[in-house]
């Protein structure tokens, strides 16, 4: 029961470190990174005593096809209950530790595309979200690196229509490279070609 309540605690501390800040979005990452550290090191040691605890139910009830008597076969049956409710309580902690792992690799997402976030409007729906309401689409979603803006479109409800008429929030070199994106899908262009394409414009404007 003493390590339930501490992992309680702990999940709450979490909780406490990352709304210290105004805005989850405004940890360093660094910090992001030791907390999914210390996250997983907790869910290991949880899934390591639960497996320990199923051997122990296991040899219980090997035992009991040997004893004879009742009062030895109440006695096993008392373990093996005091053994399941302490695993009911390690998967009540297990639950509560995943849904903050959820929460700290998607925010860790968020933090490792920042730069690419800040040129579309997604950035300002998240910033704008009160930390509680950022932390419950966080638990609740999982967000997907590869396609980032796709996922977080679809999870936070944000259509074509709006990311349209929000366009002029876009860098202009975003629109440039989306464009040359969409000429390389349809074939136009090959990706070495884009990718010099891309350095010439860079260079000009630097120019």
């Amino acid at each position: 029961m003493q390590g339930y309540i501490y992992l309680e605690r702990m999940v709450s501390k979490l909780k406490s470190l990352f709304f210290r800040s105004k805005n989850p979005l405004d940890m360093p990452i660094e910090k992001i990174r030791e907390s999914r550290v210390k996250l997983d090191i907790k869910i290991r040691k949880l899934e390591e005593e639960m497996r320990e605890i199923d051997k122990s139910i296991t040899k219980l009830f090997e035992r009991a096809k040997e004893v004879e008597s009742k009062s030895e076969e109440l006695t096993i049956a008392t373990k093996i209950k005091t053994l399941s409710q302490r695993k009911k309580q390690l998967q009540h902690s297990h639950t509560l530790l995943n849904k903050q792992m959820r929460f700290v690799d998607n925010l860790l997402i968020i933090k490792e595309n920042e730069e690419i976030l800040k040129s579309t409007p997604l950035w300002n729906t998240l910033r704008s979200m009160s930390p509680q309401e950022l932390e419950r689409y966080l638990v609740e979603m999982k967000i997907d690196s590869e396609n980032i803006i796709e996922t977080l479109n679809m999870a936070l409800g944000i259509t074509e229509d709006m990311l349209s008429g929000a366009s002029e929030e876009y860098d202009r070199d975003i629109e440039d490279i989306l464009s040359t994106i969409q000429a390389v899908k349809e074939g136009e262009l090959e990706a070495e070609d884009a990718k010099t394409l891309i350095s010439r414009e860079e260079k000009k404007l630097r120019e």
